[in-house]
């Protein structure tokens, strides 16, 4: 598998919102891992969840947009890591560092996002 930037993002970073979906279970399973290990929670089911992440990709604040990429980049690790295991054949394996993963930043921003979603921002 391989990830190309497209146009606008920085090298490295992957949008989920346009990569194509190698392997579904891995998808639906990396985005309820996600959801799991977020708190505050972001969102209750996996298409909530995209459906705010198109949210935050559209915003213009910059605060969105950051948290956008941060949680890509955090779902993009989960997503990688479950196609490499499965096309291995080693099933899933256990996923300590993406707790490291999280950042306070991260946190704080679903908050604002929160605050900014129920002012109608």
């Amino acid at each position: 598998m391989c990830a190309v930037p497209l146009q606008g993002q920085k090298p490295g970073q992957v949008d989920p919102l346009t990569a194509h979906r190698a392997n579904p279970q891995c998808w639906d399973s990396s985005s309820a891992l996600l959801l799991e290990m977020r708190s505050p929670r972001i969102a209750d089911t996996v298409p909530a969840f995209w459906d705010l992440m198109v949210f935050l990709k559209s915003s213009d604040n910059s605060k969105h947009t950051a948290l956008y990429w941060d949680l890509a980049r955090v779902f993009w690790d989960i997503y990688v890591d479950c196609v490499l295991s499965r096309s291995h054949g080693l099933g899933r394996r256990h996923i300590t560092a993406v707790h490291s993963l999280i950042t306070d930043k991260m946190i704080q921003s679903a908050g604002h996002l929160k605050l900014s979603k129920s002012r109608g921002e």
